[in-house]
């Protein structure tokens, strides 16, 4: 009963694949759930927003808008409350230094978003690579699903670059795994754009990287750990 119940839930996701993306996507899905079976394979659509791509504000949404630099005490708020989906390692992310911006509507908290302080960052286990000159890098962005529609994403972009902190960078720096498509869609309408891929392959930590020629010419490669 219980790999019947496992072969129906298989071909109900599937379905839903199908129903969403396509048969060619579906395809793909499946194939790469069934290679990731035996050997760690991904591939990692490296993209960046340009400060002159920006999405414009709409000044009716952003006068109810507001951000700050979340202290350790927000974070640990946050972590008790369950509802943010904060990343398993936030409080080592803060007190190695990086920065969380959160966002607020009404002064009501709504979301954040982080960004490197400085060293390269771990885009998968077992792979860090070196960020392009004036780039920052920008990971876990977060909108609670109450406050969705209020553009906190493009808010949160003008925010971290407009900042005195952060005013010397060209752009941000971020990457999307190439099946997450609600992800890509999501950057695309912030304004990133895809500059190249890095193929992964491997077993857990131990991984191969293959970074594409476009990426190596703008100074991204793969670091070694105490990099």
């Amino acid at each position: 009963m219980e790999i019947a119940t496992k072969i129906k839930f298989v071909f109900r996701s599937l379905g839903e694949l199908h129903s969403r993306f396509g048969v060619a996507r579906t395809i793909q899905h499946a194939a790469f759930r069934l290679i990731n079976r035996f050997i760690h394979f991904d591939c990692l659509n490296i993209i960046v927003l340009e400060r002159d791509n920006l999405k414009p504000l709409d000044p009716a949404k952003t006068s109810r808008l507001s951000t700050k630099i979340a202290t350790l005490e927000d974070l640990e708020e946050m972590e008790k409350q369950g509802c943010w989906s904060l990343p398993k390692k936030a409080i080592e992310f803060f007190n190695r230094g990086d920065s969380c911006l959160l966002s607020y509507v009404d002064n009501k908290l709504a979301g954040y978003t982080w960004v490197l302080k400085n060293g390269c960052p771990s885009l998968v286990p077992g792979l860090r690579v070196s960020l392009p000159e004036g780039y920052l890098y920008n990971f876990c962005g977060f909108t609670h699903p109450d406050f969705r529609g209020y553009g906190l994403q493009s808010f949160r972009h003008h925010e971290l670059l407009n900042s005195q902190q952060w005013s010397s960078r060209k752009g941000l720096f971020g990457f999307v795994v190439y099946t997450n498509r609600s992800s890509q869609r999501g950057q695309h309408r912030g304004g990133y754009i895809k500059i190249g891929n890095i193929y992964i392959i491997g077993f857990k930590s131990q991984v191969y990287a293959f970074i594409g020629k476009n990426l190596r010419s703008m100074g991204i490669k793969r670091v070694e750990r105490s990099a």
